[in-house]
């Protein structure tokens, strides 16, 4: 609750209006006012304002901007600066695409893996760039990128998805060396299989047992938005790292079985 002489920072969140990142916005509101970036649903962007807006204690703004694009990035991001007033003092990069196919990568063209690696990655570091210089004055700030264990590789079905995420996953650790003497922390949250719009038809082709085995079931994205919720309160003191929630999926190196 705002108090005088208090106000709550704002939480910029692409991805926002869906899936993990949306999880991410319910978590924290609590201490944190929200803007919302989001690709083109302009109608599940309203229901999430209109959802996360409940009980008025929290100002939300949602923002349609492809972040893939460098003009539209400059211009919605100066546009919401003058919307908030304020440059936000935490960044959660939850946005991303997937192409989920096995196939050989000699065998196909390179406009999936390009386009990945468009919206995983540079995007990510697009924007990241726009953030950081209020964060470098004010000495604080919080960037969580959102990975996957993809990235750590190994993985069928997931060629050019699990190059992005490992690029993403690898940026977060070197930007984390560049920033920290400011007191701005930068770290990434590798999720297992989730629950997701994204995800969902994928994994419907393999056996429910096997998605995050030993775990056995999806994780939910409120599970994962804990990981990001306490890498945000926990601060500076937690840098450059990458927290896996998957179950134990990655230690055990376990395998999807089709149906």
């Amino acid at each position: 609750m705002e108090g005088p002489g208090m106000s709550r920072p704002w939480a910029l969140i692409t991805g926002g209006t869906s899936g993990i990142g949306l999880a991410v916005a319910h978590r924290l509101k609590v201490d944190h006012h929200l803007a919302l970036i989001y690709a083109r649903n302009h109608e599940r962007a309203r229901e999430a304002v209109a959802n996360l807006q409940q009980g008025g204690e929290t100002r939300v703004v949602a923002r349609a901007i492809d972040l893939t694009q460098a003009e539209e990035t400059e211009k919605g991001y100066q546009e919401l600066l003058s919307q908030l007033g304020e440059a936000p003092e935490v960044l959660i990069q939850a946005a991303g695409i997937a192409r989920f196919q096995a196939f050989f990568v000699q065998s196909r063209g390179l406009e999936p893996i390009e386009e990945m690696l468009q919206v995983n990655f540079l995007a990510a570091v697009r924007l990241a760039q726009k953030v950081l210089p209020a964060m470098y004055r004010r000495r604080r700030g919080c960037i969580v990128h959102l990975c996957s264990v993809s990235g750590l590789g190994g993985n069928v079905g997931v060629i050019g998805y699990g190059e992005s995420k490992a690029a993403l996953r690898c940026f977060t650790q070197n930007l984390a060396q560049e920033v920290a003497h400011r007191g701005i922390s930068v770290n990434s949250v590798s999720p297992g299989r989730v629950d997701t719009p994204m995800t969902r038809e994928f994994l419907a082709r393999f056996k429910p047992e096997s998605i995050n085995a030993p775990l056995g079931r999806c994780l939910t994205p409120d599970e994962v938005a804990q990981a990001v919720e306490f890498l945000v309160r926990i601060g500076p003191a937690v840098n450059g790292q990458d927290l896996v929630i998957d179950g134990g999926t990655s230690m055990a190196r376990a395998r999807l079985e089709p149906i």
